[in-house]
This record gives C-alpha cells, sequence and structure tokens, in this order.
C-alpha cells in the first residue's frame, strides 16, 4: 500500500476542491483540473463512487527569477506552527533552530511569491525584513523561499510608530511602497521594527506616493478591525 499524506487543502462545498497530497514521500499530487501532476476526482457515473476521472502530468510553474545562491529542498523541512495559509514555522538540516518558510501550496500561487522573492532582492543588506536564507526547491523547481524566524517579536502598537517610521524610511529611500502597512506586517523585537509581507511591494515610487504610505501608518497602527491578521482556512 502506498504511503499517502495530506499536505494542503483548499475546501469549497460548491465548486471544486483542491488538495495537496503526498504520496510515498515523494510524489505530490495537486487533485485539481489544473496543470501539473493533477487528477481530477468525480463520482463515477455508473456506481457513484469517488474515482480519477482524469489524470496529466504537465509542467508545474516554477519561480523565475531567483537570486540567492542557497537552495533547500522543500522535504528536507519539517513543517510546524502554520502563521499563515502559506507560511510555515519550520526547522530544515542546512539552518540551526528554526526558520520560516513560505510556499506556494498551488499552482496559481507562484507569481506572487516570485514578485514577492524580487522584492527581498532589492532590500537585501538594509534590514527591513527577515533575512533571506534560500530558495525553496521541489525536484528543481523553486516554490518558495526561507527566511529568517525572528523570535520574541510583537506585532506593532500605535505606540511603536516611531520605530516602524524609521524602518519604512529605509524602505522609502530606495524608492520602494510596501503597500500593505497594517499592524499585522510589521514585528517588533528589542526596539527594532521589522517589514514582513513583501508581496505588494511596488518598486520606483514617486516621492508623494511613498509620503502618503508614511503618513497612514500612523492610522493603520491604530486600527481595531483586525485586517490583515492571521488568517485561517477550514479543511473541510
Amino acid at each position: 500500500m502506498p504511503d499517502i499524506r495530506l499536505l494542503d487543502a483548499s475546501v469549497d462545498d460548491e465548486t471544486i476542491s483542491d488538495l495537496r497530497i503526498l504520496i510515498d514521500s515523494r510524489h505530490i499530487k495537486y487533485i485539481t483540473v489544473d496543470p501539473g501532476n493533477s487528477a481530477h476526482i468525480t463520482h463515477h457515473p455508473s456506481s457513484g463512487k469517488p474515482h480519477f476521472s482524469r489524470v496529466t502530468n504537465d509542467p508545474l510553474p516554477s519561480i523565475a527569477q531567483p537570486w540567492h545562491p542557497a537552495r533547500v529542498e522543500s522535504l528536507d523541512c519539517q513543517l510546524g506552527d502554520k502563521l499563515r495559509s502559506n507560511v510555515h514555522e519550520a526547522t530544515c538540516s542546512k539552518f540551526e533552530g528554526k526558520v520560516v518558510v513560505k510556499l506556494a501550496r498551488f499552482p496559481w500561487e507562484i507569481w506572487q511569491l516570485d514578485y514577492e522573492t524580487q522584492a527581498y532582492q532589492w532590500i537585501q543588506g538594509h534590514e527591513i525584513a527577515p533575512a533571506f536564507l534560500a530558495h525553496l526547491t521541489k525536484e528543481g523547481r523553486i516554490i518558495g523561499f526561507v527566511m529568517e524566524h525572528i523570535v520574541n517579536a510583537r506585532h506593532a502598537e500605535p505606540e511603536d510608530l516611531p520605530l516602524c517610521q524609521e524602518t519604512l524610511r529605509r524602505l522609502h529611500r530606495l524608492g520602494i511602497k510596501h503597500g500593505d502597512v497594517n499592524k499585522h506586517n510589521i514585528l517588533v523585537r528589542d526596539s527594532t521594527a521589522i517589514l514582513i509581507d513583501l508581496d505588494n511591494t511596488l518598486r520606483g515610487q514617486e516621492a508623494d506616493v511613498l509620503n502618503e504610505e508614511f503618513l497612514s501608518l500612523d492610522a493603520e497602527l491604530r486600527d481595531t478591525s483586525g485586517r490583515g491578521g492571521t488568517i485561517v482556512e477550514s479543511s473541510g
């Protein structure tokens, strides 16, 4: 019997649900209608039981513009607590202690991580965000990245405005707009503010655009709506 393990699920009661399944430790199947090592499960027209109505084996997408020299195979990382839908604490043999892994669970998430990967290259060495440690791969494809685990940190609060302004200024000096400076995208540790979630960044921005974001920071830190907080997904 094969060893089958469910890795991720995006469940919809009315339309198509997407599952990511690990088979025999190495072979991952996407139970969707999307391209890749995938299969489409429907009810058999005569028996009514679930069956594979279509199976494909097409190339899956990869992050297109790698820049960091380090690579880590995804199956060499042990995923721990889920921080967001596709963000996990993890341990990898290549690194001491915990790291954070951000990965594309399904093919359509690649483009967003591709853009965020570029953003980390733009800010490398400027102490703005967690350190980018390695590209995350699966059988040669780049599906995400490994970054520093910020320990003993908390989300920013209104009283942290000066610290947050200092870090945001460093980003703006590079001509980069963060694009989503809500309080849940800023960590505070040891009197330092650290920006996370760079998938909405915009490069080459005019001064008035950057100033508008800078002036919005105070209201963002005071916001109590929960916007940008931890996302919890149902697995069915």
